[in-house]
């Protein structure tokens, strides 16, 4: 079996290796979904134990909006006003939030989440407005009940507002919090402090204005290169503007404009920023939210979402004047292949050597992790070389990127010719394999959609490795099932019934004589799950032996517990064929009980559990009828193997 193992660049270079040249030519009109970035959506809700959702049941909302403004992510506004007073929130509220998660990673989504308390204000008898937020000690006990629910969730998290306090949870008017405060005072950081506990330690928790992180830090000192995604509290402290271009100060959230927005832009090279407009007044938008001053302020700040519905006098505006498009073009990450270099022949163990030119013409970089991969694949086998560079550092506004690393060619590597291709999937497993959470690269026939892959419109020939064999005509690939269709021998007094069934058992009760065998090849040598699906045991009983043989040389048998069943019936212990070589074999099977006549249509073998290793699964499309092998490749319903089909892993079995 292959081992597979995530490779780095080597520190060696070679020379004198041949390459191929190879230029990409820019897309800058089109505008496609890409993860973590964009227009976004909310969808919000007052949750009670009957009606404990924000997101489920909105799901045509969702497709709508994806549909029309290509969104990626959806701020998701939970409000515990229902819960004020109560310390212990119910099961239903918390199990929900796992619910909406799933909602949004079935569609290929990713959340900003908010929890507040209330969406009003009152006039509270001093003069000033205040809202009926909860105390300290409630918020910190419903922190502690979400943080399980949270963590579960952190993959289609993409980042978290602080929320809690005061309306909207945007800080500002609160019962409890020292009401129109601007600064962080005691209660408002060991809120902070529950937050980062609670909160998955890779995510960021976007804080309403510049004050409250430095006041939380002690220091006016942007976040620089060095102190980026460490995991402290400065690294992780990130900002939101709920009130983008209102004025220049923009209602408060800057008291200082000529030092506050330099640390804003200085920071958001490492951490996110994101929000809406408020403004309501059509003459305030025209002047204040114009296409250069949007798009100036959003480059400068490094905006990587906003809302695509509020206020709609502004976004109304913007895309009247198309301002809108080049948002959503330019907000978030935007990388471009720019030229490249690749070896064009590499010996197994080698060195594949990599130049290439990567530029950001996005107004932010990424900000959660996120691996590079080139991959080397064709039809028979497909590896993934990890680069060292890290795309969160690929800096915005044009900036271009030059990655020149030696990455090492696995020593049992399939020999042949490979295409090459870009690969930047999601790093959390349970959604890596979906191309909906891997980077589209904007540049002319580059993107391939069933894999979240991106060419690179070069190829590589790995020779010393072992040549792939000929495929063997009529040989049944292994996952795979054997039955009357694919057969290729039987013995001589063998009968069929039903047209699809074999009997295995003549009236005298004697039936070992009768087998039927399958040339097959084992491709994937490891454990495999055997079923069968039995017409009818006619009440008597059956146990099967399997025999792998090469040539008339058994290499391995497996024999079933004995039965008296019929329908379709999975065993639980495994037939081991890991330390079986890959190749072709014939695969024999025998009813070996002394007596009863059962009627076989089928034997399925099928891989145990996870993908073979050095095989890096592909998932269709989400919403694609197209079935795929697990090597990324189309197949149709004759395939007998491993699919990957509607998003989930199956067997495909004719």
């Amino acid at each position: 079996m292959k081992p597979f193992s995530i490779l780095f660049g080597a520190l060696c270079v070679v020379a004198t290796m041949q390459a191929s040249n190879v230029s990409y030519t820019a897309d800058d009109s089109s505008i496609f979904p890409n993860p973590e970035r964009g227009f976004i959506i909310m969808l919000e809700g007052h949750l009670t134990k009957k009606a404990p959702y924000a997101v489920k049941g909105q799901e045509n909302t969702l497709e709508k909006n994806m549909s029309k403004d290509q969104i990626s992510l959806v701020l998701v506004h939970y409000y515990l006003d229902n819960f004020v007073t109560t310390s212990t929130l119910p099961d239903e509220i918390l199990n929900a939030f796992d619910t909406d998660m799933q909602v949004l990673r079935d569609k290929g989504l990713k959340a900003i989440v908010r929890f507040s308390y209330t969406n009003k204000t009152y006039e509270n008898g001093k003069g000033e407005e205040s809202a009926k937020d909860a105390t300290l000690a409630i918020a910190q006990s419903h922190i502690s009940q979400y943080k399980s629910h949270w963590q579960a969730n952190s993959d289609v998290i993409f980042v978290f507002q602080a929320g809690f306090i005061g309306a909207w949870g945007e800080w500002y008017y609160t019962d409890n919090y020292g009401n129109q405060e601007g600064k962080m005072n005691a209660n408002r950081k060991a809120l902070v402090d529950a937050l980062l506990d609670a909160v998955p330690q890779d995510r960021c928790i976007q804080l309403r204005t510049p004050l409250f992180k430095t006041g939380y830090v002690g220091s006016t000192s942007p976040l620089n290169s060095s102190e980026a995604y460490k995991g402290t509290a400065k690294a992780r402290l990130a900002h939101h503007n709920d009130a983008f271009l209102e004025n220049y100060g923009d209602m408060g959230t800057y008291t200082d404009t000529a030092k506050q927005k330099p640390y804003i832009a200085q920071e958001t090279l490492y951490v996110p920023l994101g929000g809406e407009s408020c403004i309501l007044d059509e003459n305030v938008a025209s002047s204040n939210a114009s296409y250069a001053k949007t798009t100036a302020e959003m480059s400068r700040l490094h905006w990587t979402f906003i809302q695509s519905g509020y206020s709609t006098v502004v976004t109304n505006r913007w895309r009247e004047d198309g301002t809108f498009d080049e948002l959503n073009r330019k907000m978030g990450y935007r990388y471009q292949l720019v030229k490249g270099s690749y070896s064009d022949q590499v010996a197994t163990g080698g060195t594949l050597s990599v130049n290439l030119q990567i530029r950001n013409n996005g107004y932010a970089p990424l900000y959660n992790e996120r691996p590079a991969y080139i991959v080397l694949k064709n039809n028979n086998y497909s590896t993934s070389l990890k680069l060292s560079s890290d795309p969160r550092r690929w800096l915005p506004n044009g900036e271009v990127v030059t990655i020149n690393e030696q990455l090492k060619i696995p020593t049992d590597m399939l020999g042949g010719t490979y295409e090459l291709y870009l690969y930047l999937p999601d790093a959390y497993s349970s959604i890596s394999s979906n191309p909906r959470y891997a980077v589209r690269f904007a540049n002319k026939d580059v993107w391939v959609s069933s894999t979240g892959m991106n060419k690179l419109n070069a190829s590589v020939t790995v020779s010393g490795g072992e040549v792939p064999p000929e495929p063997t005509p009529n040989a049944v690939l292994l996952p795979g099932t054997l039955n009357k269709a694919n057969v290729s021998e039987y013995s001589s007094d063998m009968t069929w019934f039903n047209g699809d069934y074999f009997n295995f058992g003549p009236e005298d009760g004697l039936n070992t004589s009768r087998w039927a065998e399958w040339q097959v090849e084992l491709r994937y040598p490891g454990k495999y799950i055997v079923s069968e699906n039995m017409a009818t045991a006619d009440g008597t009983g059956h146990s099967w032996q399997l025999q792998l043989c090469d040539g008339e040389t058994p290499v391995s048998t497996y024999v079933t517990p004995g039965k008296w069943e019929e329908g379709k019936i999975v065993y639980e212990d495994k037939w081991d064929l890991t330390a079986v070589p890959k190749g072709f074999y014939k695969l024999r099977v025998q009813n070996v009980m002394e007596w009863g006549q059962p009627k076989l249509q089928s034997i399925t073998l099928e891989y145990d559990g996870l993908i073979p290793d050095g095989i890096p699964e592909q998932m269709a499309d989400k919403y694609s009828d197209i079935p795929y092998d697990i090597l990324g490749r189309p197949v149709d319903d004759s395939y007998k193997g491993i699919t990957i089909y509607g998003g989930q892993k199956i067997l495909q079995i004719q």
